[in-house]
């Protein structure tokens, strides 16, 4: 019988090699403000599909793990919660990533990772949700990272 451990570590893999990887890419995360949060989940595993409207997400079945990274004592730091729908998330931004962009980062770990999320976003692996507005994300300090996952934040005029 699988438990909900077994199914979380299979879908996310060792924390301790999210924390490693996280501890290699402090630097884009120094500027952040403390309690800044990032959530990945898988878009099978919360039924977050393609073209589905907001209002359809709001209700799921049941919790299924999130991995959060939170900005905490001057560095980011990995953990699994539960996700109960985008109503109840605490995240700034959140990833919901396909089983292959799953598989793909959990392969590619050790390496670029920032790179390796970059391409599974543009591939339409990953998609991604923004919970603050552009002000509140820059307050917080997300600039630097969003622009290392070549996604446009403040734009060519500055």
């Amino acid at each position: 019988m699988t438990t909900a451990t077994d199914a979380t570590e299979e879908m996310f893999g060792d924390m301790g090699l999210w924390q490693s990887m996280l501890d290699r890419q402090r630097e884009l995360f120094v500027g952040m403000d403390t309690g800044s949060r990032i959530g990945f989940v898988s878009r099978e595993a919360s039924g977050i599909l393609p073209g589905k409207r907001l209002e359809g997400l709001q209700v799921m079945a049941a919790e299924v793990p999130l991995m959060a990274w939170e900005v905490e004592n001057g560095g980011m730091s990995a953990r699994i919660e539960r996700f109960a729908g985008m109503s109840s998330t605490r995240v700034d931004l959140l990833l919901v990533a396909d089983r292959e962009a799953m598989d793909t980062m959990l392969v590619e770990l050790g390496g670029d990772m920032l790179k390796t999320i970059k391409r599974l976003i543009r591939r339409g692996n990953i998609m991604f949700f923004v919970f603050r507005n552009k002000a509140q994300l820059q307050d917080a300090g997300y600039e630097d990272f969003l622009e290392s996952l070549g996604l446009a934040f403040l734009g060519a005029c500055r």
